[in-house]
């Protein structure tokens, strides 16, 4: 999934302006040319049923149409049709040289205008000296785009999120027994007893070291802005924290680090692989876990699946419970 994406634009150049006489009825011969026509503009529209932005990878150069060249008669040229460039609701625009914010479009129909065609030249009627079209403006922009999810499951490498995911939305994301088997983020839906569905997102893997650039890294985690909940997703053994509560402390610390105001998002900590487990260890494992949301679960056996299921149907209806 490709949530940012470069593009060069090229507004139209206008049209060139004629230089043409006409001879009257009394022999005289005046000048009669007309003006060339605008070049098109270049136009972000927002659409619910816009292709995603990994559309825009086999055109990554865009340009709006010329305008007309003047013609004899005062005819004046025709305007260049504007580029028109359908994307999804949510996409943030941005001017990728001055690092400059240019709009957000939030709602289906918005739309805005980020290049300006050139204006077309004058045709010598009048007595105006002809020239050619001005060239259009041409801009290096980035789009971005937020994923439209509801709950994003975060975790250490191998931690079981993919499993889950699948689990919980019949989703058939690739599993693996190996680091960063997720590489780019996954969507799920899931379906509610109480016949309302949330968004679920899979992100990439993070560790201690993830805000340096090492594995996957850590811009994903932008996505987090929409969240209406995180799960943090932990696994009893890991090759990537002592323990449990170490391995929500560097989640924690990575998110923080990304965005302290990520951590205030609602929040539950998933235990996955309980199967693994004798039940006298699971107390032992977690004694000395923060307060909060827990939820150890299985999800081969199914254990501890039905609680975690009633957090996120109560997610569904916005009344979350405290949070870790």
């Amino acid at each position: 999934m490709i949530d940012h994406i470069r593009l060069t634009l090229q507004a139209g150049r206008g049209g060139k302006g004629s230089d043409s006489f006409m001879s009257r009825t009394d022999r005289k011969v005046v000048p009669w040319g007309g003006d060339g026509g605008s070049g098109g503009n270049v136009i972000f529209r927002a659409d619910t049923n816009a292709p995603p932005l990994s559309h825009f990878r086999y055109k990554p150069r865009l340009s709006a149409e010329a305008g007309g060249a003047g013609g004899s008669h005062k005819k004046r040229g025709k305007n260049g049709k504007d580029l028109i460039l359908a994307v999804p609701v949510g996409t943030k625009i941005f001017d990728y040289d001055k690092k400059y914010f240019i709009r957000h479009l939030t709602q289906s129909g918005q739309e805005v205008t980020v290049l300006k065609g050139g204006r077309g030249g004058s045709g010598n009627f009048g007595g105006k000296r002809a020239s050619n079209g001005e060239a259009g403006e041409s801009l290096e922009i980035e789009l971005r785009i937020l994923l439209p999810a509801d709950v994003f499951l975060v975790g250490l490498p191998n931690s079981g999120k993919s499993t889950l995911l699948n689990v919980l939305t019949g989703s058939k994301i690739k599993v693996g027994e190996y680091p960063f088997t997720t590489r780019s983020p996954e969507l799920g839906v899931y379906a509610s007893d109480n016949f309302n569905v949330l968004t679920l997102c899979e992100l990439p893997s993070v560790y201690g070291a993830s805000h340096e650039g090492r594995g996957m890294g850590s811009d994903f985690l932008k996505h987090l802005e929409v969240a209406k909940a995180v799960l943090y997703v932990l696994e009893p053994d890991s090759k990537f924290a002592k323990n449990l509560v170490e391995g929500l402390k560097i989640l924690k610390d990575e998110i923080g680090r990304y965005d302290s105001n990520f951590l205030k998002i609602p929040a539950a900590v998933v235990i996955t692989k309980m199967d693994l487990l004798s039940e006298n260890e699971l107390p032992k494992r977690i004694s000395s876990f923060p307060d909060g949301l827990v939820f150890p679960i299985s999800s081969f056996s199914g254990e501890g699946m039905e609680k975690l299921k009633g957090f996120l149907d109560k997610i569904t209806k916005r009344d979350l419970c405290a949070k870790p």
